[in-house]
C-alpha cells in the first residue's frame, strides 16, 4: 500500500509539473509571430488511425521528421534512442529489442514478438533480427508510448514505433546523396518520384547502399577494423488514383544486410569460462574480441503490401494487405575466446501475412468513430539452430523447431465532444490468438527430421481505453487516459519446451499537457503509472533462453518534449525522461552469479534469488536529450547547423543488478551549406564526438558475459543533389 501511495503521489507531483509547464507556455504571446520569431510547425500524426494534430491525441507521442533525424545523426533504428524520451533500443545478440518506459521483451525465438510493436508503412514487423534496418528514406517516425491496446493492439504492451517512408508524387522530384566517413564508411542514397500515367499513376524508387569497415580488433588474428556492415535497401512504390475517392498504394521492398559489428562480442571484465583452459585468448577491453569462428549476421527480407483507401459517404474505408519473408543466418561465439567451447549458428526463417480493414468516420461532427478487423498469420522457425563446440557434447546439437501463429482482432473507438472544449474517447479491442509449436533435437548433422507437435495454446483478451481531453485557450490540451495492454503467450522453441508461457498484461494511467505550436514554445509533458502483471521475463537453462511468467512490476515516471523557436533561424528542443521501474514481486528469479565468486571470472552459474524491489533491466532513472538547429539564408547560400547531446543515467542489463552500464553522454553534430540557386548541398558531420564507450547489446550466458560496443567517434563529409 505504501508503494502505491508513493506512486500516486509522484504521479500527482509530476502532474503539477506538467501544469506548471503549460502555465509557463501561456505567458508567451498567442498573437501572430513578430518578425524574426516565427511559430513552430504543426505536426500531423495518425496515431488514432486518422490524420490529427499531435496536440489533439490523448496519448504520449514523440514525432521526428526525416529532416530532423538527419540533423540529429540518426541513420538506423537504434539511433532514435537519442531523440525519443523514454525509449531505448538495445539488443541480445543481433536482435533489436525496443524498451519504452521500462517495458521490454528479451525473448528472441522467431514467432515470439517483442512487446513494443514496430510498424513500417503501416505493416507490422515482428522479427527482431530483421528490424536491424537503416532509415534512408524516412518521412516521419512516431513513437507511441504506453499500451496501445485499442488501435495498435497486437502485442503492444509497451508501445508502438511507426515508421513512414516517402511516397510517390505527381511532381517530378529526387534526391541523391553520397557520404564518406571514418572506418571507410560509404553511404549512398537515392530517391526519385514522379508521374507515370498522367495524374492517375505515380511511382517512386528508393535505393540505399552502405559499406562500412569495422572498428574492433581480433586478438586471435591480430587484425584491426574487423566487422563492418554491408547493407542494401531497395523500395519501390506505385500510387494509383483511378477515380475520385480511390487511392491505391503498392509497396515492394528488398533488404539485404551483412553485419559484423553487432556480433563481435568481447567479455565484461574478462568473465569467461575459457579462463580455465591454458593458452586461452580473450578480451577484457572495449573494441577487442576473440573468437574461434567468424561471427556475423546475414539477413534478407522481402516485403510487399497493398494499401487501398476509399472515400465513402460516411467516412473512409482502408484495407492493408501485407506479406513479409525473413531469411537470416546469425552466428555467435558463446565463450568469446579462441577455444571452440560453445558456438551458436542460428538459421531463422519467418513468413508473415496480415490483413487489416479500418473504417473511420468524417471528422467534422461531434461524434467520430474508428473501427477495424485484423488478421495475422506467422510461421517462424529455426532451420536449424546449431549448437557446436566441446560444450555441446561429443556431437553437435541441431534444433529443428517452428511456431505458427493465427491471430484475429476486432477493435473500435468513439470520440464524442461533450462541449466545445471537452472530449470523451472510449474504445476497446478483442484479441484472439493461437500458437502451435513443433520441434525436435538432432544429434549430429543429417537431413531435416520430422518435427512432432510440441503443443498448442490459445488466448484471448479484452483491452479497453478511455480518455478525457480538455482544450484550453488556443488548442492547448490536458488529458487523462486509462488503457490496458495485452501481449500473447508463446513457446520456447529453441529449447523445444512443450509448456507455454502465458500472456502478460499492463494497466496504465496517464495524464499530460500538450501545448499548441502556434506560439514560440511548445511542450508535451506526460506522467504515467503502470501496473504490470504476469510479466514475461527471460531466464537461462543450459545456455538456452527460456521465457516464463515470473514477475510483476510497478513503473511510474514522466516524459517531456519541449521545442522553442528562439529566433526565426534558431530552434531548440529538449527531451527528458524520469523513470522508476522496479520489480514489485519477483521472489524466485533465476539469475546468473559468477562461478567461484567475482574473483574467478570464469563463467556463471544459475541461482535462484528474490529480486523483488530490484530495478528493471535497461531502464535508467533519467535521460536527457538537447538539440539545437540554426538555419539562415546568407548571400552566399543557406547554412544549416545542428547539434544533439544525449545523456543516459546508469542502468543494469540484468534483473540481478550485476551487469552495470555506466552513465554516458554523446554528441552528434552536422553542418551543411547549399550555395544560392544551387541544387547541391555539402555537409560535414560527426557522431559520438565525445568518444564515449557505451554498449549496443549484451549476451549473458553461463559460459561468459558478452558485450558489444557502439561505434567510437566517427566523422565524415557528404554531398547531396536534390531537384
Amino acid at each position: 500500500m505504501t508503494a502505491h501511495r508513493t506512486a500516486y503521489g509522484l504521479l500527482a507531483g509530476c502532474g503539477w509539473a506538467a501544469i506548471a509547464t503549460w502555465a509557463a507556455a501561456q505567458s508567451l504571446p498567442a498573437a501572430p509571430p513578430s518578425e524574426g520569431q516565427g511559430s513552430l510547425e504543426e505536426v500531423i500524426v495518425t496515431a488514432q488511425r486518422r490524420a490529427e494534430r499531435l496536440q489533439d491525441v490523448p496519448i504520449a507521442i514523440t514525432v521526428q521528421s526525416g529532416e530532423q533525424l538527419e540533423r540529429a545523426g540518426v541513420i538506423n533504428l537504434r539511433d532514435i534512442t537519442t531523440v525519443t524520451p523514454g525509449l531505448r533500443i538495445t539488443g541480445t545478440g543481433a536482435n533489436q529489442q525496443p524498451v519504452i518506459r521500462g517495458v521490454q521483451s528479451q525473448q528472441t525465438d522467431p514467432g515470439n514478438d517483442p512487446n513494443v510493436a514496430i510498424y513500417l508503412d503501416g505493416v507490422y514487423q515482428p522479427n527482431q533480427i530483421a528490424n536491424s534496418f537503416d532509415l534512408p528514406d524516412v518521412q516521419q517516425i512516431e513513437v507511441l508510448k504506453g499500451p496501445q491496446g485499442t488501435l495498435f493492439g497486437r502485442n503492444a504492451t509497451g508501445g508502438a514505433i511507426r515508421i513512414f517512408t516517402l511516397e510517390p508524387g505527381f511532381t517530378p522530384a529526387g534526391r541523391l546523396s553520397l557520404e564518406y566517413g571514418r572506418f571507410s564508411d560509404v553511404l549512398a542514397k537515392g530517391f526519385v518520384s514522379g508521374p507515370l500515367v498522367g495524374d492517375t499513376v505515380a511511382g517512386s524508387l528508393s535505393v540505399s547502399r552502405q559499406d562500412s569497415g569495422g572498428y574492433t580488433r581480433d586478438l586471435v588474428t591480430g587484425q584491426n577494423d574487423v566487422g563492418g556492415v554491408r547493407s542494401t535497401i531497395v523500395r519501390g512504390k506505385l500510387l494509383a488514383k483511378p477515380r475520385d475517392g480511390v487511392k491505391l498504394l503498392l509497396t515492394v521492398a528488398y533488404l539485404d544486410r551483412w553485419d559484423g559489428d553487432t556480433t563481435t562480442y568481447g567479455t565484461i571484465n574478462g568473465n569467461t569460462i575459457a579462463r580455465l583452459f591454458p593458452g586461452a585468448v580473450f578480451s577484457d577491453q572495449p573494441y577487442e574480441f576473440a573468437t574461434s569462428r567468424k561471427d556475423f549476421l546475414d539477413s534478407t527480407v522481402h516485403m510487399a503490401s497493398l494499401k487501398a483507401d476509399f472515400d465513402l459517404a460516411g467516412g473512409t474505408l482502408s484495407s492493408v494487405t501485407a506479406y513479409n519473408k525473413v531469411d537470416a543466418l546469425y552466428t555467435q561465439d558463446g565463450d568469446a575466446s579462441n577455444y571452440d567451447l560453445l558456438y551458436y549458428s542460428l538459421n531463422e526463417l519467418q513468413e508473415d501475412y496480415s490483413q487489416e480493414f479500418i473504417f473511420s468516420t468524417r471528422q467534422d461532427s461531434r461524434l467520430r468513430a474508428v473501427g477495424g478487423l485484423f488478421y495475422y498469420h506467422s510461421d517462424g522457425r529455426y532451420d536449424p539452430l546449431d549448437v557446436l563446440g566441446s560444450f555441446a557434447g561429443p556431437v553437435p546439437i541441431f534444433v529443428w523447431s517452428r511456431q505458427v501463429t493465427e491471430a484475429y482482432a476486432a477493435f473500435g473507438e468513439l470520440s464524442f465532444d461533450l462541449t466545445e472544449r471537452l472530449t470523451l474517447v472510449g474504445g476497446a479491442r478483442y484479441s484472439d490468438e493461437k500458437r502451435t509449436a513443433y520441434g525436435t533435437f538432432q544429434f549430429g548433422s543429417g537431413p531435416e527430421p520430422a518435427m512432432p507437435r510440441l503443443g498448442a495454446k490459445s488466448w484471448d483478451s479484452f483491452t479497453p481505453r478511455i480518455s478525457l481531453r480538455y482544450r484550453f485557450f488556443d488548442n492547448d490540451n490536458f488529458y487523462v487516459t486509462y488503457s490496458e495492454g495485452f501481449k500473447s503467450g508463446g513457446f520456447n522453441i529453441a529449447a523445444t519446451d512443450p509448456i507455454p508461457f502465458n500472456p502478460e498484461k499492463l494497466r496504465s494511467i496517464e495524464m499530460g499537457i500538450k501545448t499548441s505550436p502556434s506560439r514560440r514554445l511548445s511542450a508535451n509533458v506526460a506522467t504515467f503509472y503502470y501496473d504490470y502483471t504476469d510479466q514475461q521475463v527471460m531466464t537461462l537453462a543450459h545456455n538456452f533462453n527460456i521465457t516464463a511468467n515470473a514477475a510483476s512490476s510497478e513503473i511510474y515516471g514522466l516524459d517531456a518534449d519541449v521545442m522553442a523557436r528562439a529566433t526565426r533561424d534558431l530552434t531548440l528542443t529538449a527531451g527528458l525522461s524520469l523513470l522508476r521501474a522496479k520489480f514489485d514481486r519477483y521472489p524466485n528469479a533465476v539469475v546468473l552469479e559468477p562461478l567461484g565468486g567475482a574473483a574467478c571470472r570464469c563463467g556463471n552459474a544459475n541461482v535462484v534469488r528474490d529480486v523483488s524491489g530490484y530495478k528493471e533491466p535497461k531502464s535508467p532513472k533519467w535521460t536527457l536529450g538537447l538539440s539545437a538547429n540554426y538555419n539562415h539564408d546568407f548571400d552566399f547560400g543557406t547554412v544549416d547547423l545542428a547539434a544533439t547531446v544525449f545523456h543516459s543515467d546508469e542502468f543494469f542489463w540484468d534483473a540481478n543488478e550485476r551487469v552495470r552500464e555506466p552513465s554516458y553522454t554523446t554528441l552528434s553534430a552536422r553542418a551543411s551549406w547549399q550555395p544560392r540557386d544551387s541544387k547541391f548541398r555539402l555537409s560535414l558531420w560527426g557522431r559520438n564526438l565525445t568518444d564515449e564507450r557505451h554498449s549496443l547489446a549484451t549476451f549473458l550466458l553461463e559460459t561468459y558475459d558478452g558485450i558489444s560496443y557502439a561505434k567510437p567517434r566517427t566523422y565524415g563529409i557528404g554531398v547531396e543533389y536534390a531537384f
